[in-house]
Order: C-alpha cells, then structure tokens, then sequence
C-alpha cells in the first residue's frame, strides 16, 4: 500500500486559494496547482492524495514538476505518472526518481559521514518526462516559466519563477523558506559531517529571489510569503548566518559571501575569488570575452566534502553574472579548458545552453569532454560538452586580438593543457592545477585575495595525482615550458595569480627535480626494468559504460601500454562472465608507448552493469587484466 492510498485526513482534503490562479492542497508538503491558459500545472507531489481532488481543479493538470527528490516531495509523482501526467525533475535529479533501486544499492548504509539527504529520495521508481535544466526557460500550462537553481534542502533542488495570467510573478521555492527569516527543517543542510554548506546555499539563493523580486513566495513547507517578501528573505539571511558562529573550521566558505566575487589580475584580466575552482576572464582587445575553465561556485552551488554522486553537485553562472554586470554585458564569448574535470568544467554545459557560448579544447582530451560516459578516469563531470574547435599543440591561434597556444601538461592530470597568451603588457601563462603554492594552502581555501608569495621561502606544493595519469618526466617537461616562455603572470586553478620572479622560476626546476628524485627513489622505475610508469597504468577500456539492448555482440577499443624497456609484441584479449567469449588483437608497440586495438565481446545473458576486462601479454610474459569497462544487456538504460 502507498500512502497515498491511506485514508486522506479532511484537513487535506480540499484545494484552497492563495492567489489569484493559484490553489494549494495541504498534502505532506504544499502542492500548488497554477492556472495557466492551457491547463494546470502542479508543483510538487506529496503522497498523491490530491489526486483524489484533482477533478475539481478548473483545467487537466499538464505536467507535475517536483522542486527536489525529498519523499515527502516527490513520492506521489509515482501515482501522477500512472494517471499519464508527466512528470518533470530536478535534472541532478533524475536518476534518483527514475532508478531508487539502482541508488539505494549504491549508497552505503554504514560508516556513513556524507549526510546529504540521499536516504529520503523516493523508494518507488518514478517514470520521468523530462528535466528541469537551471535557467531553461519553458511554456507549462501555456505558463511562462524560468528554472531557478535553488541549492538547500537539496543540493540541485530547483524552484519555478512563473509568471501568472494577470501578469504576476511567483516563486515556487521549495524548501528554500518557510516563513519569513525561518526555513522549515535545518538538518538537510549538513551536506558533511558537522559542515552546514546548505544554509550557504540558502544565503545564495534568498539573495537571487530577492534580485527577482517577486510578488509572492510559494514554498513547500509553511504558508506562502505574500507580504514584504525582499524582508524575509533579509530576515532568512541574518538567522542563518548566526550558525557560523563556533565553525572556524568552515571560515573559507562563510567568508566567501562577503568577499567581492572577482579579483582583477590586470585590465583585461579578472579571476573568481572562489577556489573550487579559479576561473579566469580574459577580455580581448576586440573587447569580447574568454573564459578559462568555469566549475564549481561553492556558494551558490554548494557541495560539501566528499560529494562524488552528480545529485550532489551543479554547475554555476553566478560569476558569469557578476562579470557582466561589471562590463555591461552578458554571457561569455568563448570558453576554454584547462583540463576535464569536474571541477574546471561542471558549468560549461550550463553556460553553453543559457548563452551559447562555443567551446575550444585541446585535441588530447576533447574526446573526454565531449564523450564522457566513454571514460571513467577520476573527477569526471558526466555532462557532455560541445567542442567546436579542437586545438593542436604549440599551435598559435588568433582570437579576437589574442595569439592563444596550448601546451600538452601532465604531473596533475595527463589531459591538461597549459595556455599561454599576452595581454596588458603581461606574459600569462594558465597551468591548471600543475602548480600551487605550499603556503598558499596554509593561507586558506581559498587563499586571502591578498595573499602574497614568498619564493625564497615558499615551495611548489606536490600536485601530482597518479590515477588521473602522470609519468617521470612530467615536471621536467612543465618546468621547460615555464622557462622557455617565462611568464610575467601565472594562474593557477585554486590560488591566486602569482607575479614571478627568479626565485619562482628556480623553485619551478627544483620541483621537477624533486619529483623525480623522490619517485626514482622508491619506486621501481627504473630505464631497464619493468613498469607501467609512474601512474601504473596498463591501459583502458572505452566505452566504459556499455548497454546492449539484448544479448549479443559487443564492440570496444583497448588502449594498452607495452611495459617492457625494449620494443614488444602486445596481446590483448577480452575477457568475461561465464560463458562469454573476448576477441583478441596482436600489435607491436615500443617500449613504453600506448596502442589501440578494437575488440569484441559475445555477452550471452542479461546483466547489469557487469564487469568485463582486457587481458594483457608482452613478449608472451603476461601481465593479467589491467583495465575493465561495464556492460548492461537489456532495459532501457546502462
């Protein structure tokens, strides 16, 4: 039995009016029903029992859209669903309506210390219609409506700007208030352990309610807000900013609502103040804009530590509004990475839909980004995005007055480019995250904006990852670089701007040195033996995430690196479950270096997200399975 089947208490049981076009129905949480001109829209679900009364609304109800996935929220959309209303969801959200089960068997159940509220998502799969993207703009009910991201009791919840039939406008909030200066629960705002980034988030988003200035405020716990709504949201800000109080150890993110949002490098030159990640704005001579790399705002979009689940985190524009504002203009006319992940890209999706913006990208990892359920290297952002132009390396590319170069990095990641450029009189070079400041970090995260470096004392931080692909030379390669086009300015992606000076550029070489000192030292790396380099990589699988609607015939590539000093004849097989059947390829490869080869998988049975492998041999010595992919047969989805 659903609890929308229980018997409806008579305190629910009716539709009432709050405005004009708009009834509630007091439900486990309010659901509004808003008269359009074409029908109704319904926002959010509670159990279902309004659908009990949904006769008496004064048009067909047209699409349900759910603020966020809290059951109390969403689990009568299950019912709305079978009645074939669709039903529209938070896109963070969707897989955790449409797929509990796959959800619940991923989440862990003990030593839990992410407390996002991921536990109350429905336990019941909900059919979904379609998303609801941040910013989009859409026709409900033949309703104008604007997506506006509402980070709290949800990391991706959402709210609805909807502009009524007389010309009015409401929010339809969510959880984001409940009664002027109160929201209706706290406990969904720990996102960590004993961290309160939501309230945060809560600042941010009563901020941006009070910049649209609506008539009214619909939440969905609590009664609307209809009188002096820009003084609750003010009175929302001042209670939750109490509980900073006694949380030094949260200090950078609090400190972040008060700080300017930009820093300005030189004239042509701003950088966000955030450090999750630093993204770089270069107003060209022609006076257009180029942005370097566009993540994560961890105030607007908060994330909490260790959030790995995309239902935990979003993108942002906030700065990108900010810069506008500042320019008089909008959008940003041209975006360029400095490498894949999550935290460098996670708004270029958002910011290529909302303003067009095309994307450029280094040839080396344009795939990643374009491809990304292709892959499954660390901190990759699952949105695709669209690169227009690829970029080949060390080659000049003229752009609005800018001569633009990448350069291929690895040591933090191997799919990292470094930029250069000049501007303002000024050398810049943009490294990613390869260089970083020791006392930087100490200073904070992020960095005081007047952070200054001290290279005599200072040394370049350890920023290496392994798994995200580094070799032996990949410092000493950077630190060429550096000195070949010594840089008056370099950015970093979590620090501010550094000014160099000799004592930077000595520090640089005595990084790579150090790195390679320390590696060669305890690890057996040595020119004639053995060995998957530094990052012990054997190869990969892509697709990595593989789906056959039925048994049958699978086709991948297997990238594999030949581990022998000496050039070597690499077998590659592809092995399975029982009773599956792996093709094989035969190349030579030198020492070292990495081939490709197309394989095939005879996958007999139905799965779910089953594991399969490449086998490894050189020169006949083996070297066991050194990369995996996942295959689901059958269903709808991977």
């Amino acid at each position: 039995m659903r609890p929308s089947d229980l018997p409806s208490a008579t305190w629910h049981a009716a539709w009432h009016e709050v405005l004009p076009g708009v009834l509630r129905f007091q439900d486990s949480c309010n659901v509004y029903a808003v008269i359009g001109p074409d029908g109704v829209l319904v926002v959010d679900a509670g159990t279902g029992a309004w659908l009990d009364a949904v006769d008496v609304l004064p048009g067909e109800v047209t699409a349900v859209a759910c603020t966020h996935y809290f059951r109390d929220h969403a689990a009568g959309a299950a019912r709305a669903a079978e009645r074939g209303i669709p039903v529209l969801v938070p896109a963070g959200e969707r897989e955790l309506f449409a797929e509990p089960d796959l959800h619940f068997l991923r989440r862990e159940s003990y030593v839990i210390y992410t407390n996002t509220w991921d536990h109350f998502a429905p336990v019941e799969a909900i059919p979904v219609a379609g998303v609801l993207e941040d910013h989009a703009s859409l026709s409900l009910a033949g309703l104008d409506v604007e997506v506006v991201p509402l980070a709290g009791a949800t990391p991706t919840q959402i709210g609805l700007d909807v502009t009524l039939p007389d010309g009015t406008h409401v929010v339809l909030c969510g959880e984001t208030i409940h009664s002027p200066g109160r929201v209706p629960r706290i406990a969904p705002l720990e996102y960590g352990y004993g961290d309160l980034p939501g309230a945060v988030g809560v600042i941010i988003a009563a901020r941006d309610l009070r910049r649209r200035r609506p008539a009214a405020l619909l939440p969905s716990l609590g009664e609307p807000v209809v009188d002096d709504v820009d003084g609750a949201l003010v009175e929302l800000e001042r209670n939750l900013r109490a509980h900073r109080r006694a949380r030094p150890f949260e200090d950078d993110r609090w400190n972040l609502l008060d700080r300017d949002p930009l820093d300005r490098v030189s004239p042509s030159v701003w950088r966000t103040a955030s450090s999750n990640c630093v993204a770089t704005f270069v107003v060209a001579p022609s006076g257009r804009v180029l942005a370097v790399d566009l993540g994560y705002d961890p105030i607007a979009a908060p994330q909490g530590d260790s959030s790995p689940a995309p239902h935990r985190r979003r993108g942002s524009l906030r700065a990108v509004r900010e810069l506008g504002e500042r320019l008089g203009r909008e959008g940003v006319d041209l975006v360029l990475p400095s490498h894949f992940h999550d935290d460098h890209v996670a708004s270029i999706p958002l910011l290529q839909r909302v303003h067009g913006t095309p994307c450029w990208a280094p040839e080396w990892f344009a795939e990643i980004l374009e491809r990304p359920a292709d892959y499954a290297f660390p901190c990759l952002w699952p949105v695709p995005i669209a690169v227009e132009r690829r970029l080949r390396a060390d080659e000049p590319v003229a752009w609005e007055g800018l001569e633009l170069r990448c350069h291929p990095l690895s040591g933090h990641t191997r799919f990292a480019t470094a930029i250069t450029w000049e501007i303002d009189g000024l050398r810049y070079l943009h490294t990613g995250d390869q260089y970083h400041s020791s006392a930087g970090w100490l200073a904070g995260f992020p960095a005081p904006a007047d952070h200054t470096y001290d290279w005599t004392t200072d040394e370049i931080a350890m920023g290496h990852v392994y798994r995200n692909g580094a070799f032996l030379r990949s410092y000493a390669d950077s630190a060429r670089l550096v000195r070949d086009w010594r840089p008056d300015v370099v950015l970093t992606g979590h620090q501010p701007a550094i000014r160099t000076d000799a004592a930077f550029f000595d520090r640089v070489d005595e990084h790579a040195r150090l790195y390679e000192d320390l590696h060669r030292r305890a690890v057996a790396l040595g020119d004639d033996e053995v060995h998957f380099e530094l990052d012990g990589w054997g190869g990969w699988i892509a697709p990595y995430r593989n789906h056959l609607p039925a048994p049958g015939t699978l086709r991948v590539s297997a990238t594999v690196r030949n581990p022998l000093p000496t050039e070597a004849q690499l077998d590659a097989t592809l092995v399975g479950g029982p009773g599956w059947r792996g093709s094989s390829a035969t190349v030579r490869a030198a020492a070292r270096t990495e081939v490709r080869v197309e394989l095939t998988l005879e996958v007999p049975t139905p799965c779910r997200r089953r594991p399969f492998a490449v086998d490894l041999r050189a020169d006949g010595r083996p070297f066991g399975q050194v990369a995996e992919a996942l295959v689901t047969v059958g269903g709808p989805t991977f």
